[in-house]
């Protein structure tokens, strides 16, 4: 009796990460090194929300207008491919992935979560992308 090699089954949620990765070219905005010329924004749906980051401040309007926040910017830690500000009220996640805007359907270079007050919102921030458009 021969001996049997067998090859080792990969689970199909990891194939298709791996295809995922793939598919998207590698996208990244870090920072300027001096916090002085930071300039990002980022917007979603859904409530409608704005954020900006500029210089050593961060300005958040959420809920169409109802919530508005303003906070010093801290210092972006690096994060599972992106950067994070976190400060007591106010989080923003920004992600080097492929975002398309839900509702004009406008690409854009990164994904952003942020979290105001304890409530999250998703939407798109960076560099508009209109070779993403769909």
């Amino acid at each position: 009796m021969r001996n049997r090699v067998t090859m080792p089954r990969w689970p199909a949620w990891a194939m298709l990460a791996v295809c995922a990765a793939c598919a998207y070219p590698a996208i990244s905005n870090p920072p300027p090194q001096d916090p002085g010329l930071e300039h990002y924004e980022a917007r979603g749906n859904e409530p409608g929300w704005n954020l900006v980051i500029h210089g050593r401040q961060i300005d958040y309007t959420g809920g169409y207008g109802d919530q508005k926040i303003q906070v010093a910017r801290p210092d972006p830690r690096p994060s599972f491919n992106g950067r994070r500000y976190e400060t007591a009220r106010l989080t923003v996640d920004v992600s080097y992935n492929r975002c398309i805007d839900d509702m004009s359907g406008h690409g854009y270079e990164h994904e952003v979560l942020v979290t105001a007050d304890g409530q999250t919102v998703r939407g798109c921030g960076g560099a508009r992308r209109k070779d993403w458009d769909v």
